[in-house]
């Protein structure tokens, strides 16, 4: 299975591959969610126990209009 990951902002790249992909089961074409950091500053001398940030994309856009990602099964 093929999630494409489309930039919001990009909106005719997102209605090109939703047509594109339309009969395709395999393939889910989605807008981007991230709008913003959710996560507030940490309190002062409350210690960070996250050691990442699990909603950060393995891949980011890089300029381009959307991102594939395979999943197995």
């Amino acid at each position: 299975m093929k999630l494409i990951i489309v930039d919001r902002t990009k909106p005719e790249t997102y209605a090109r591959l939703k047509r594109q992909f339309e009969d395709d089961l395999n393939v889910e074409v989605v807008w981007e969610r991230r709008s913003r950091e959710r996560r507030r500053a940490s309190r002062a001398g409350g210690l960070e126990r996250r050691s990442r940030d699990r909603r950060k994309f393995a891949k980011d856009f890089n300029g381009k209009d959307f991102i594939v990602i395979y999943i197995p099964g």
